[in-house]
């Protein structure tokens, strides 16, 4: 073969290839690409927006959908001999192939298939991630309707007057400091609050976050209907998954059969042109196959589980908000009254002799109040968000900047 002619094949071969790029990436260079972020003040929409292009889950789920359109590009089968001594090129291709028919033509459909699981992937991780937002946005408003009631009163000067008992004064002093363990309660819960949402942004611990209230109307709780549940991203990626399998099966089934790869061979020296064939036999594939069947109907089974997963999920959703909100409502009347009742008996203290001991169990019952009340309105928060997620929500086309 002349020197032209092998690089004319060599550019041939190497026209469609992709050059390999060095990626030195580790977690510094992790850590100081996130600690070179900043953050700001986010409304519900611009905070979605953020996590869309910043959440590293998401990123991913995107990179794997580029990934999955890729390979839905099969390579052709065909094979290519220089026979040096005869001075001949021989090009061998399959016609079936070609057609995108046989092993190839299955090989794209489970590519297809595959491409289409990356996207229901995607739209499940984008489900997940801007529900987690709404819920982080949720507990912000709950915590910020949250106070604890002043205590502050010199419970010693009672006692050296004579108008405090013993019981008395140790039942407020208790009051107040379960008042001090409740404010670094509430601290905890704002900073654990900032933390998990820093995380779904995708920003550094120590960037400034302050977020706007979400309005009602961007909650949109679901019917509760069954058309809803069923059109749930889970639902349907567990479908896609099911798809893969099916079409993997098939294209096992079809590589037991042989192909045919036929072409011409091309003289360099000037001899007629000749035709050429080569058969391909595969032994023994039933084996990869029946494999494939057998994960099909495992893919069959877990799409059954997520199914009973999801009904699952609605019911004790339901139920939890049910719950919640009941709770939530007696906690809120039960503060509110106990609360009146404190004031009263803290105005008590100033004209009568004995109202020491009323005050100091107002306190202690008021406390109580307090704790529960912050466990029931953040428990709702949570409740409410969820719920609306196990019917679906949020669809892909009330997501800000979510269309694909």
């Amino acid at each position: 073969m002349s020197v032209r002619h092998k690089h004319l094949l060599l550019l041939s071969v190497l026209a469609s290839c992709v050059s390999y790029e060095r990626d030195d990436t580790d977690a510094q260079s992790i850590a100081a690409e996130i600690g070179a972020r900043t953050g700001g003040t986010y409304s519900i929409d611009e905070a979605v927006v953020l996590a869309l292009h910043q959440n590293a889950e998401l990123r991913a789920a995107v990179a794997s959908v580029r990934a999955a359109g890729g390979e839905r590009t099969v390579p052709l089968p065909a094979r290519t001999n220089w026979r040096g001594r005869a001075e001949a090129v021989e090009i061998l291709l399959d016609p079936i192939a070609l057609l995108g028919l046989g092993p190839r033509g299955a090989a794209i459909d489970a590519a297809h298939a595959r491409h289409a699981e990356a996207v229901a992937q995607l739209t499940v991780t984008r489900w997940r991630v801007v529900a987690a937002v709404a819920e982080e946005f949720q507990i912000h408003a709950a915590l910020n309707q949250l106070n604890v009631v002043d205590l502050k009163l010199d419970v010693g000067a009672f006692e050296r007057a004579g108008l405090a008992s013993t019981v008395a004064a140790q039942q407020l002093r208790a009051a107040q400091l379960r008042a001090t363990s409740e404010r670094a309660e509430l601290r905890r819960a704002h900073n654990d609050n900032r933390a998990r949402l820093r995380e779904l942004l995708g920003l550094p611990d120590h960037a400034a976050l302050t977020i706007t209230t979400m309005t009602e109307s961007w909650l949109q709780q679901p019917r509760g209907a069954a058309d809803e549940l069923l059109s749930r991203p889970d639902l349907l990626l567990a479908a896609a998954r099911f798809e893969v399998a099916d079409r993997d099966f098939r294209k096992a089934v079809s590589d037991q059969y042989p192909s045919l790869q036929i072409g011409p061979n091309i003289s360099l020296v000037g001899d007629p042109l000749r035709a050429m064939g080569m058969l391909k036999i595969p032994f023994a594939m039933d084996g990869l196959a029946r494999a494939a069947r057998e994960r099909r109907e495992a893919a069959r089974a877990n799409l059954e589980a997520a199914f009973l997963a999801a009904t699952r999920d609605a019911t004790t959703s339901e139920e939890r908000f049910a719950t919640a909100k009941a709770v939530a409502d007696a906690a809120s009347m039960a503060l509110q009254a106990n609360a009146a009742a404190l004031a009263a008996s803290r105005i008590a203290i100033e004209v009568e002799l004995h109202a020491f001991g009323s005050f100091s169990r107002a306190a202690g019952i008021v406390m109580r109040n307090t704790m529960e009340h912050r466990r029931a309105v953040i428990e709702m928060a949570r409740a409410t968000v969820q719920r609306a997620r196990a019917f679906g929500w949020p669809r892909n086309q009330a997501i800000p900047g979510a269309a694909q």
